[in-house]
C-alpha cells in the first residue's frame, strides 16, 4: 500500500520573507546612496565609520597614543576620541587593523542580521511584513551604514536572552556571559540584569538573576573609571533621542532635568501598574519571547532617561515590537488592549517619524538657510518628544508590572510550599 508522500515546504515562508524584504531594502541604500541623504543620513563619505573609530583606537593604542576621555584620536577621520571601555582593544590581539574594516564591519552587520532573524521569528506574512517596516527604518539603517557596536552589543543580548530562556544551567551560564560582556563592551546593558525576573518557573530566577546583578555590577564597577569616555554632550539633531533632549530645548541643563526624567516616568509607571493597564509582559507569549522584550526594554528606558544617544539604540524595541503585535490578537481587557495598540503606533512613531520628516523636507523644501533648519528641527523636536516620552512611560509600565507579577508569583509559589 502506498503512503502518502508528505507535502513539500512552500518556499516562501514568513521567516524567508522577512529575509528578502530586508535584504533587499538595506541594499537599497547600498546601490542608491542618495536615499541615506534623503532620511537624513550623513555618510562623511564612507561605510562602517563607526567600526572604524573602534579599530583606529586599537591602532593608536599600539602606538601608544593615550585614549583619555576627550582626547582625539588622530587615527579617525573625524578626529573623535575612544568613547567606549579598554575591553575594545582586546581586538589586538586578533590582528586586525584599520586595513581590516571593511571585514570588521560587515562582521558585525551579518550577525546582527543573524541575530535579528533567529530572534524575531514571524509566524505569518503580516508578522514578516511588520518587522521588515522596523528593520527598515533610518535609524536602523544607521546603525548598519556606521556598523555601530551597538550591533554587537544587539547580538550578545539576544545570545542572552536565548540562552537564558532555557532551565539548563549550561545555557545560563552562557547568557550570564553574554550579558558580562555586553556590560563591559558599552556600560549601558548592566540594568538588563533585572530582566532575569521574567524568568519562569520563579524559584528557579532566584540564583540566574542574583549572579546577572552580581556580575553585571561587578564588571560596571571594574570598568567604572572609563564610564567617563562615555558622558559626552550628543548634538541636538533629527536621529537622536533620549530624555535630555526635551529639557535642553526648554533650556533646562541636563544634571537638572535628571531626576524630573526619573520622576515622570516613574509616576507614570506606576500609574500604568496601578491600573493594569500594562499588564501581560510576565504571562504572555513564550518564555523567550517574553524575556528579550523585557531585556530590551530595560536597556531602552535605561537609555533614554540616562542621556541622549543616536536613534539605533531603538533596535533593543525589535523584541518588543514583536511581542506588542502579538498582543494585539490575544484576548484580553479593552483597557489593556488599547494600551498596546497605543504602544504599537508610538514604536513606528519612535522608528520612523524623523526619517519621514527628513524626506519631506529634503524633496520639498531645500536648498534652505541653516538658521531656517535650525529652527525647524526644534519646533520638530518640540513636536515629537513627547510622543517618544509617552512610549517610554508605557515601557516602564510594563517592565514594573511584569516585575510586580514575578513578586506575586514568588509569593504564590512559597505559599502553596
Amino acid at each position: 500500500m502506498n503512503q502518502p508522500r508528505p507535502s513539500a515546504r512552500p518556499l516562501l515562508t514568513p521567516g524567508r520573507v522577512l529575509v528578502l524584504l530586508t535584504v533587499a531594502g538595506w541594499l537599497a541604500f547600498v546601490l542608491v546612496p542618495q536615499l541615506l541623504v534623503l532620511v537624513g543620513i550623513s555618510s562623511y563619505g564612507m561605510w562602517y565609520l563607526d567600526s572604524y573609530a573602534v579599530l583606529a583606537a586599537v591602532d593608536a593604542v599600539r602606538q601608544g597614543v593615550p585614549m583619555g576621555p576627550g582626547v582625539a584620536n588622530p587615527l579617525d577621520p573625524l578626529g573623535r576620541d575612544h568613547k567606549y571601555s579598554d575591553w575594545w582593544f582586546a581586538l589586538r590581539w586578533l590582528g586586525l587593523t584599520r586595513e581590516a574594516n571593511f571585514l570588521v564591519g560587515t562582521t558585525w552587520v551579518g550577525a546582527f542580521a543573524v541575530a535579528v532573524w533567529a530572534t524575531l521569528r514571524p509566524r505569518n506574512f503580516r508578522e514578516a511584513a511588520w518587522l521588515a517596516l522596523l528593520l527598515l527604518a533610518p535609524g536602523v539603517v544607521l546603525a548598519i551604514h556606521r556598523a555601530n557596536n551597538d550591533l554587537v552589543v544587539f547580538v550578545l543580548i539576544a545570545i542572552c536572552g536565548a540562552a537564558a530562556a532555557d532551565p539548563g544551567w549550561g545555557r545560563q551560564l552562557i547568557a550570564l556571559g553574554a550579558l558580562v560582556l555586553a556590560t563591559g563592551l558599552k556600560f549601558y546593558p548592566a540594568p538588563a540584569a533585572l530582566g532575569f525576573l521574567w524568568l519562569r518557573p520563579v524559584r528557579r530566577a532566584a540564583g540566574p538573576l542574583g549572579l546577572a546583578l552580581v556580575g553585571a555590577g561587578a564588571t560596571l564597577a571594574s570598568v567604572w573609571p572609563q564610564l567617563k569616555r562615555a558622558q559626552f554632550t550628543f548634538e541636538a539633531t533629527v536621529h537622536t533621542t533620549g530624555a535630555p533632549l526635551l529639557w535642553r530645548d526648554l533650556g533646562w541643563p541636563d544634571s537638572t532635568s535628571l531626576w524630573f526624567s526619573v520622576a515622570i516616568i516613574g509616576m507614570g509607571a506606576v500609574g500604568l501598574a496601578a491600573t493594569r493597564c500594562t499588564a501581560g509582559l510576565a504571562e504572555n507569549g513564550g518564555l523567550r519571547e517574553r524575556f528579550l522584550a523585557a531585556l530590551g526594554a530595560i536597556i531602552v528606558v535605561a537609555c533614554f532617561v540616562a542621556g541622549v544617544s543616536y536613534a539605533y539604540r531603538w533596535v533593543f524595541a525589535l523584541w518588543m515590537a514583536l511581542w506588542l503585535w502579538r498582543e494585539v490578537e490575544a484576548p484580553q481587557a479593552l483597557r489593556r488592549r488599547w494600551t498596546v495598540r497605543l504602544g504599537l503606533g508610538l514604536l513606528v512613531a519612535c522608528f520612523w517619524l524623523d526619517g519621514m520628516f527628513c524626506l519631506v523636507v529634503n524633496l520639498g523644501f531645500m536648498p534652505m538657510p541653516a538658521a531656517r533648519q535650525q529652527a525647524l528641527q526644534l519646533a520638530w523636536r518640540l513636536c515629537t518628544q513627547p510622543l517618544q516620552w509617552l512610549f517610554v512611560i508605557l515601557l516602564a509600565g510594563w517592565l514594573l508590572e511584569g516585575a510586580l507579577a514575578s513578586v506575586r508569583s514568588w509569593r504564590a509559589e512559597r505559599a502553596a510550599a
